[in-house]
């Protein structure tokens, strides 16, 4: 398993946060608005209205957002000690967000997270995935109180170009603050079914799994020498699994305040959705979820 090469990005200097008024988002403000004050970071907040409706009124909504935004924002801000820039854009939401991302080459986006329906799956398509997979740029889903810290956090490790870049945001941003920090890898000996088939032995069979999981675990040890730790000693984690249910269950035992993963699709749908995995985490997770989708070079 081979270990990605670096972005040469460094630092937490720009943070764009995307609200839409809702209770939700309101969250991701103060999270930005937390972090911002943090790393002294430049920060903007931007609402997005959309302009495939009659102009009169696209520019009432504007005027109107403006108000509600900027009365919104600032008591947050005093709060913090933060002075944010504040604009309303007009476009289709993850279309024009991206385009403010680029704008100000922020580091990080933050957003609040899907609105969820009793009995269906409503992430895949929502603006939260749209931004994630078009922006290549880490996004933090923001779910928990802005006063909860980051104390542990959980990076999912599948050695992809994302996972291995979200990494490395995180190891330059200190990790978030975070005390705890666990690398986690799930994998399944996908053989095992052919070699039961073909009457192969249980002892071979376990031989099998148990140099996959040694092969996981010495590939982690290679990240972690490449990817500073900030003071930290990183719990390696190898687990047999289905990496959803493997990552779903470790979440739920566990309760760390952010996950962190890299996201990848089916190649035959690239760019439409991110990956099941990170549709089923960022889905389900009771805790903050980052999320990277990677950008190479060109891209």
């Amino acid at each position: 398993m081979s270990v990605a090469a670096t972005v040469d990005r460094t630092g937490l200097d720009r943070i764009l946060v995307a609200t839409d008024l809702s209770g939700r988002s309101g969250k991701a403000v103060a999270r930005g608005l937390n972090l911002a004050s943090k790393y002294s970071a430049h920060i903007k907040i931007v609402h997005v209205v959309d302009d495939d409706q009659p102009e009169v009124l696209v520019e009432l909504e504007a005027s109107r957002s403006s108000e509600l935004l900027t009365e919104f924002v600032r008591p947050l801000a005093q709060q913090y000690g933060v002075e944010p820039e504040i604009e309303v854009i007009k476009g289709m939401a993850s279309e024009a967000i991206r385009m403010a991302a680029d704008a100000m080459n922020a580091d990080l986006l933050v957003l609040g997270e899907h609105r969820r329906l009793k009995g269906r799956d409503v992430f895949t398509g929502t603006t939260v995935e749209r931004v994630i997979r078009m922006c290549g740029r880490p996004v933090l889903v923001a779910r928990l109180e802005s006063d909860q810290t980051y104390r542990s956090v959980v990076a999912a490790i599948d050695f992809s170009y994302p996972s291995v870049e979200a990494l490395r945001f995180v190891s330059r941003a200190s990790f978030l603050g975070c005390s705890e920090l666990v690398l986690l890898h799930a994998y399944l000996p996908l053989a095992e079914g052919f070699m039961r088939y073909a009457n192969v032995g249980e002892d071979r069979i376990e031989d099998y799994a148990r140099s996959l999981a040694d092969e996981a675990r010495t590939a982690l040890e290679s990240l972690v020498k490449t990817v500073p730790a900030a003071g930290l000693s990183p719990e390696l984690v190898v687990q047999e699994g289905a990496p959803q249910e493997v990552i779903g269950e470790f979440i739920a035992t566990r309760l760390p305040q952010l996950v962190v993963l890299g996201t990848t699709g089916n190649s035959l749908l690239k760019n439409i959705f991110i990956g099941s995995v990170a549709n089923a985490v960022l889905r389900d997770a009771a805790c903050d979820v980052l999320a990277y989708a990677g950008r190479r070079d060109g891209e």
